[in-house]
Parts: structure tokens; C-alpha cells; sequence
């Protein structure tokens, strides 16, 4: 998981949430927990991006994302999309 640094600080020195999410790896839903599960509803690369297929239709990942969203917050949100398109796209960050 990604830890909170001076890059994460806002203008008013509040930091950015923690990810709380968990990558997910394909062919590991038999050791799926609620970190990684949570990972797939703030992952747009299943809904279809760059080379990678679309597995859920727009509508459902759009929806299962703004729920997400309304739970947790938009930052919580943002910091866990940018972590798990971080780690599909093989970044180190």
C-alpha cells in the first residue's frame, strides 16, 4: 500500500486518505477479500481501457463506482483508482 508523504499534502495540510484497497489479481477469486473486492469497483480497466478487455459494461462499473463513491468519498475513490491503474499499468509510484 502506498503511504501518506509531503507529496500527498493539499494546500490546507490535510493529508490524502490511505489506499485501502488491495490489487486484485487475475485468476484470484478464490482468495478474495474485502480490500480486493473493493479494488475491482475503482478500477476503470474493467469496464474496457487500452489493451485491456471490457469484462463489465459501462453502465454497471459506473454505477458500482458512484456508489462507491457516496460510501467512502471522493478522495477515498481517487486515491484508490490512481493506485490500482498504478499497479496495472506497472508503475512504481
Amino acid at each position: 500500500m502506498a503511504h501518506r508523504s509531503k507529496k500527498n499534502k493539499r494546500k490546507d495540510e490535510q493529508l490524502l486518505p490511505a489506499v485501502n484497497v488491495v490489487l486484485a489479481p487475475s485468476g484470484d477469486a478464490d482468495n478474495m477479500t474485502p480490500e480486493k473486492l473493493r479494488s475491482l469497483f475503482c478500477n476503470p480497466i474493467y469496464a474496457g481501457l487500452g489493451s485491456f478487455p471490457q469484462l463489465i459494461d459501462d453502465e454497471t462499473w459506473v454505477r458500482a463506482a458512484a456508489r462507491m463513491i457516496r460510501e467512502e468519498g471522493e478522495e477515498q475513490f481517487l486515491v484508490n483508482m490512481l493506485y490500482v491503474l498504478r499497479q496495472s499499468f506497472g508503475s512504481s509510484d
